[in-house]
């Protein structure tokens, strides 16, 4: 059992030696020039339109299908 305690010991003595004396790898944010910025705004612009322009012609089928549905056939009684 003795070396299973010497080899979790070394193995932490390692991680620790890891830690203080190589150096952390740098995270960079890298910032878009603003025509960047400027593209993909007007790029999810253009895809929100095309999404929504389509919306009311599919309400408007929508629509036709539950008057469809729903319309009186002139079989019911009145009341």
């Amino acid at each position: 059992m003795r070396w299973f305690w010497r080899l979790l010991t070394l193995v932490v003595f390692l991680g620790l030696v890891q830690t203080l004396f190589v150096p952390q790898p740098k995270a960079f944010i890298a910032w878009p020039e603003e025509q960047n910025w400027v593209q993909k705004i007007q790029g999810e612009l253009r895809q929100w339109q095309r999404l929504s322009q389509d919306l009311p012609a599919s309400i408007e089928v929508e629509v036709r299908r539950l008057w469809k549905d729903f319309q009186p056939n002139g079989s019911g009684k009145e009341v």
